[in-house]
């Protein structure tokens, strides 16, 4: 006896979602690696200048994203509680919190168990585990008790979740989020909905979802919806593109010198490697259209 159309759907969505769940698993596996070419301190993400900040100093820039957007959570450096690091790759975000907030207990949630052992080993050097630590699970369904962590982050990890509005995550934030405590996301963005994409713009984005495993982008208007429709208030939206930029165009001069240092010693790439290396070029060629694309940081206080 076959199922019924609603059944089918529902068996559908929840294979492709498996599906999806471990290629991500794989592409970070695999390609998680490479990430050390980008940043000797494993920061997955792009960096954020500021006067003072050197923009020929990648490094910098990198870990001032992590001050910024860990600043935005609005917490005294003697803080106690607990903050969560919502898809966390290997911890070089939890890390810099643990700096910042001395007394806090820090916890990052990572799909991938090569980031948790890698991060956990990282953080057991530095003298900081168990206070700072990284655990194996699903930033849509933490298993946190509700009403439980006095700030959450999430640095480039929101556009994992599904849908363009991110809601899996925003709701999950929501439940475990204390009253009055902030979620902050930095993450690329489309904007503009009633804007379709240019031909080229929407090859683009499609290679740029199928390189890093990305369901799709969140779309800025439909994500601050989401946060709203779940009980967030306070929302502030900071377009911070130029602000990233000059870690962008470090881009297409790591993936080339890469390549290089492959092809000198002989290396073959792999195909998650190739990927990486497809989808870093994307964001570069992408974040040109500002008619479309935008590196936001999103702040939201839990109602």
């Amino acid at each position: 006896m076959g199922v019924g159309p609603e059944i089918d759907g529902i068996v559908s969505t929840s294979t492709a979602a498996s599906e999806q769940r471990q290629r991500l698993i794989a592409y970070y596996e695999n390609a998680g690696p490479d990430y050390g070419e980008w940043s000797r301190g494993f920061n997955m993400h792009f960096g954020f200048y500021r006067r003072g900040v050197n923009p020929f100093r990648r490094e910098s820039m990198l870990e001032e994203m992590n001050r910024q957007v860990l600043g935005r959570l609005s917490l005294p450096s003697s803080h106690a509680g607990l903050i969560a690091d919502l898809g966390c790759g290997v911890g070089a975000t939890v890390r810099s919190a643990a700096a910042m907030f001395p007394a806090a207990s820090i916890l990052g949630i990572t799909l991938v168990p090569w980031q948790v052992d890698t991060g956990n080993a990282w953080n057991r050097r530095l003298g900081i585990h168990p206070r700072a630590r990284l655990d194996l699970g699903d930033y849509t369904s933490t298993g946190f008790p509700s009403s439980s962590i006095d700030g959450a982050v999430a640095i480039e990890s929101a556009c994992h979740a599904a849908g363009s509005d991110k809601a899996p995550l925003v709701a999950e934030a929501a439940r475990i989020l204390k009253p009055h405590a902030r979620l902050v996301v930095a993450d690329a963005f489309l904007k503009n909905p009633d804007l379709a994409l240019d031909a080229l713009s929407a090859r683009l984005n499609v290679l740029l979802n199928q390189s890093f495993v990305l369901p799709q982008l969140p779309q800025i208007e439909h994500f601050t919806a989401a946060l709203a429709r779940h009980g967030f208030g306070s929302i502030v939206v900071e377009d911070v593109s130029w602000r990233v930029a000059p870690s962008v165009m470090y881009a297409p001069y790591v993936v080339t010198l890469f390549v290089l240092k492959k092809l000198l010693r002989h290396e073959t790439l792999g195909e998650y490697t190739r990927n990486n290396l497809r989808g870093s070029l994307m964001c570069s060629l992408l974040g040109v259209n500002r008619l479309k694309y935008g590196y936001y940081v999103v702040t939201a206080e839990r109602g």
